[in-house]
């Protein structure tokens, strides 16, 4: 007859049991799932910092952070934002700021779990990409510097010709006297 003491035993032994072949027969470590990112605006001006949203996963561990990398020079140099994530939503949320000049951004994105292992999204090699258009200002000031440059040209000669013509009118006037 099994007493309450060895049923506790051979419960406990089983337990471990079913635990370690559970184990021993899990996946390897898999790398955190990153989806495709959105971006908020979806046309950035250039006072608008874009907000970058992207899905991440871990099915064997929690997300430790999430990291964006973005250029605006073509590689030659780069910034790294580690994103804020919220492990309900398994939304991960970062922001590039505005470009004042306008111009083109490339970024990627890598996810890091607290089993050690990381993924990086870089859209198969060719980046995730937007354009930023140079502001209105500025294309406006560089025409209104044409204006006024032509504006003084023509002030300028205007007022050689009137000096041309005062001398020719005074050298008239002496000949008469």
């Amino acid at each position: 007859m099994m007493t309450k003491r060895s049923l506790s035993v051979l419960l406990l032994t089983l337990a471990f049991a079913v635990g370690s072949i559970g184990l021993a027969h899990a996946p390897p470590s898999q790398p955190p799932v990153i989806g495709t990112p959105i971006i908020s605006p979806t046309s950035p001006t250039s006072s608008n910092p874009v907000t970058v949203s992207v899905n991440v996963t871990s099915a064997r561990s929690t997300i430790k952070n999430v990291t964006i990398t973005y250029t605006n020079d073509n590689w030659k140099s780069n910034t790294t934002i580690v994103a804020t994530y919220n492990a309900t939503t398994t939304t991960a949320t970062g922001q590039i700021p505005a470009l004042a000049s306008g111009g083109h951004v490339e970024y990627y994105i890598v996810a890091f779990d607290n089993a050690g292992n990381s993924n990086l999204n870089s859209n198969n090699g060719s980046y995730f990409t937007y354009d930023v258009p140079a502001p209105a200002s500025l294309i406006s000031v560089s025409i209104l510097t044409y204006v006024l440059v032509a504006a003084g040209v023509v002030a300028g000669i205007g007022v050689v010709g009137v000096k041309i013509l005062k001398a020719a009118q005074g050298e008239s006037r002496q000949r008469k006297y």
